[in-house]
């Protein structure tokens, strides 16, 4: 329509502006099937990593993502985590400013990243903005920077994690981390793996897996580029 062609011809920064301005005025939009809480998964992948985490809530500890953008995932879980009126609480870690500007040019000069998107549409204060509004700020502990700088310091323990950054450093960096802090029987959910327009999320979950083959107690393929370890 009119609006839609009108949208279109504002700046980049312009159109965000007026799109998140309107979905917090109007938070139900956030559940349509165009917006979708502004997650990146499919309704098919949703389902599939609800479902790996509801099989991780009985066990001890927190829900930790590494990457979440605008939080879309993260509001779906929180939601979850409310529903069952658990204590249990998601730390939502990102830089909030998209990739690191060296790490996503040294996977692009190698070939292990050919998409252009960097995520910097992004912006903490939004994000905050918008748990605020869903009714889930309570459940979600917003942590910005880079993992390298934050993730030593959140003790858990946790009995799921989503990682989600794309990047070979970074997801492996995550995943090193965040392990050995993941409750026996939890679960670490993984995207992106064989996604040809970030192959180095392959390599990092490839190598992540070898190497703790000895705690693992069963892994595989868990929907399209969703992969998935349970730890022993």
């Amino acid at each position: 329509g009119v609006l839609a062609r009108l949208g279109r011809c504002l700046p980049l920064p312009w159109r965000l502006r007026l799109r998140r301005g309107i979905l917090l005025r109007f938070p139900s939009l956030y559940a349509t099937e165009r917006v979708q809480y502004e997650g990146s998964l499919t309704p098919d992948e949703v389902q599939a990593l609800i479902a790996r985490l509801e099989a991780s809530l009985g066990f001890a500890g927190d829900v930790i993502e590494c990457g979440c953008f605008l939080c879309g995932t993260t509001v779906l879980m929180a939601r979850l985590l409310k529903t069952r009126r658990l204590p249990k609480r998601i730390y939502a870690c990102d830089t909030f400013a998209g990739f690191d500007p060296h790490e996503i040019r040294r996977e692009q000069e190698v070939g292990d990243a050919t998409r252009r998107h960097s995520f910097k549409e992004t912006d903490l204060q939004y994000v905050r903005r918008k748990l605020e509004r869903l009714d889930v700020a309570d459940q979600v502990v917003l942590v910005q920077g880079l993992f390298q700088e934050t993730l030593g310091a959140l003790d858990g323990p946790f009995c799921f994690a989503f990682i989600d950054c794309d990047l070979h450093d970074s997801m492996l960096y995550a995943a090193r981390t965040v392990w050995p802090r993941l409750s026996p029987g939890g679960s670490c959910v993984f995207d992106d793996y064989e996604n040809d327009e970030y192959r180095g999320a392959t390599r990092a979950v490839d190598a992540f897996i070898a190497e703790r083959s000895h705690d693992i107690r069963e892994h595989g393929r868990l929907l399209r580029k969703l992969y998935y370890a349970v730890k022993a």
